[in-house]
């Protein structure tokens, strides 16, 4: 077998085996954009391999290699391999960019989409004036054609590296880190792998080794965050709180808050449980801002119904109260007269050692005075 088919079959290979996951994502439960736009990741890498396959078939001549067959299977590789990149930067992106509104992300996807564009329509322009300037006598790409194929990619694939670990460096839920580097870290990977494949020989399929492995990685990672995430507020839930109780951490004037939305059950029957929902989301949204203003590591989850819990050091418990009902009111007022509810909470805390053998009576104090709050509310 030839270099050539040996690098078609891997590509191949690799394309099924990213079905199989494809199949998989299409079955989640969920709504989440994260997912949808991980689908759209999967799926231009399987139309790539497969151009990359078809790319290897001409150029071992298995396929019929004519001046036109060559020019289609390196177009097609130079807009898919930008259009991959961007699937990648816009998943990494809007992944850690959890504040987006779809509007927003429908904006953002548009820009990002301009350069690929431009050269869906300058590369045929080029190739009709001049085929001789992209390839040599012998049909193949020239050093320019190399050029102008990573060109986008590269920087793509670059910018998506430095946000996201900068990003992540940056965040003071730590419990979230390990989201945010694990999907950062495929574009660095790809880089490398594509850098690599260069040096050794086209045909050998390090890109797509990579990809795929990649891709498997990021996506048992997110199977994990769905066990470990509340599907309505996108928060912790109670089997990421257990985990987080076991873990190794050094605790100084840590404080376990609860907060209970006031008066819910009032909203769910006079509105509904959709515009209930929707209170809920809403004490979601101010509890992220107020962990924004804390120092060091923080754990936010929903604890169930209408009940979450916030564990930060703070040496000021009472300032954190009231900075998360500053929120609250914030994000009631953003929302406007999208908002048809008065929202209020009731806030408890009580001071733990880090314990998980303690952690239940600390609980019990902070919701006994959660309870006070909400009599004298």
């Amino acid at each position: 077998m030839s270099v050539y088919g040996f690098y078609a079959e891997v590509n191949i290979g690799c394309a099924l085996i990213l079905m199989l996951l494809l199949y998989s994502i299409r079955n989640l439960p969920t709504p989440q954009i994260k997912y949808s736009l991980f689908k759209n990741l999967v799926q231009w890498h399987i139309v790539y391999f497969l151009s990359d396959a078809l790319w290897s078939l001409v150029s071992d001549g298995i396929l019929p290699k004519n001046i036109y067959m060559v020019l289609l299977v390196n177009y097609l590789n130079s807009i898919l391999l930008p259009i991959v990149a961007y699937s990648c930067f816009v998943f990494s992106e809007i992944t850690t960019r959890t504040e987006m509104t779809r509007e927003q992300i429908e904006w953002f996807q548009t820009k990002l989409r301009i350069p690929i564009f431009v050269e869906m329509i300058l590369l045929p322009i080029s190739y009709w004036l001049d085929p001789a300037f992209w390839l040599d006598e012998n049909l193949e790409p020239r050093g320019l054609y190399y050029f102008v194929l990573l060109l986008i990619p590269a920087s793509y694939f670059i910018m998506a590296t430095v946000r996201g670990v900068l990003r992540g460096l940056a965040l003071k839920d730590r419990q979230n880190l390990r989201t945010y580097l694990v999907v950062a870290c495929y574009t660095p990977g790809v880089v490398i792998a594509g850098v690599a494949q260069l040096f050794f020989s086209m045909t050998t399929p390090i890109f797509c080794f990579w990809c795929t492995f990649i891709i498997l990685f990021v996506y048992l990672h997110l199977q994990n965050q769905l066990i470990s995430t509340d599907s309505l507020t996108m928060l912790n839930n109670r089997n990421r709180l257990n985990h987080f109780l076991h873990q190794q951490r050094e605790v100084k004037n840590t404080y376990v808050f609860m907060v209970d939305v006031d008066h819910f059950k009032q909203i769910n029957d006079t509105c509904g449980h959709s515009v209930g929902d929707k209170a809920l989301v809403l004490v979601a949204q101010a509890l992220k801002k107020s962990c924004e203003h804390l120092n060091g590591s923080v754990f936010l989850c929903r604890y169930g119904g209408d009940e979450f819990l916030l564990m930060a050091p703070t040496e000021k418990p009472s300032a954190v109260v009231e900075q998360i009902r500053e929120c609250l009111r914030d994000e009631a007022v953003k929302r406007g007269r999208s908002c048809s509810f008065t929202i209020a909470v009731s806030v408890g805390y009580a001071l733990w050692d880090g314990s998980p053998d303690t952690f239940k009576d600390c609980l019990v104090e902070a919701d006994k005075k959660m309870y006070e709050d909400k009599r004298l509310a």
